[in-house]
């Protein structure tokens, strides 16, 4: 019988298209101090996926989008509004800035739900971008509303922190 040891257990929902797919999942950001973790804080990650093989050595398979816990809950408001409207739309989080390396060439990560209509088919979109990189996963009605509902559980659940207790 198979060793189950090794096996983690974490809140994860995965939707699958074609050729892409996102897995959004509970994660923590930790902060260090002197090598030393000072405190962690519940986070929501999506991470976008291609489903194809690189292409190209410098080619980009996946980018991850975390979100802080009200962040997630925002995405979850903005799947509902989109999934309601009756004509093709799109919403926005805020986008993700931060400096790379020593050129210190600022990295702009953007994420989006919408509602689209293309040539008398239409649907609904998670899609994140990262440059001139887009990786965007079509799902049907159904699974958009419950990746809404699963993130604005994952977001209330991942309300966290942990620090050491000050002394008195």
């Amino acid at each position: 019988m198979p060793q189950t040891n090794d096996l983690k257990h974490y809140r994860c929902h995965e939707i699958f298209s074609q050729s892409t797919g996102v897995e959004i999942r509970d994660t923590f950001k930790s902060h260090e101090e002197g090598g030393q973790v000072k405190e962690r804080s519940g986070r929501v990650q999506l991470r976008f996926f291609k489903l194809t093989p690189k292409t190209k050595p410098d080619e980009v398979t996946q980018i991850r989008f975390i979100c802080e816990p009200d962040e997630a809950f925002s995405l979850a408001l903005m799947i509902g509004q989109v999934a309601a409207s009756s004509a093709p739309c799109k919403e926005k989080l805020a986008p993700h800035k931060f400096a790379g390396n020593e050129q210190a060439v600022e990295t702009v990560t953007t994420l989006s739900v919408e509602k689209w209509e293309r040539g008398g088919k239409g649907g609904y979109a998670l899609t994140v971008g990262r440059g001139k990189e887009f990786i965007s996963v079509p799902v049907p009605l159904a699974k958009f509303l419950f990746a809404g509902e699963f993130l604005r559980s994952l977001a209330v659940e991942q309300c966290w922190v942990e620090r050491a207790e000050k002394k008195h």
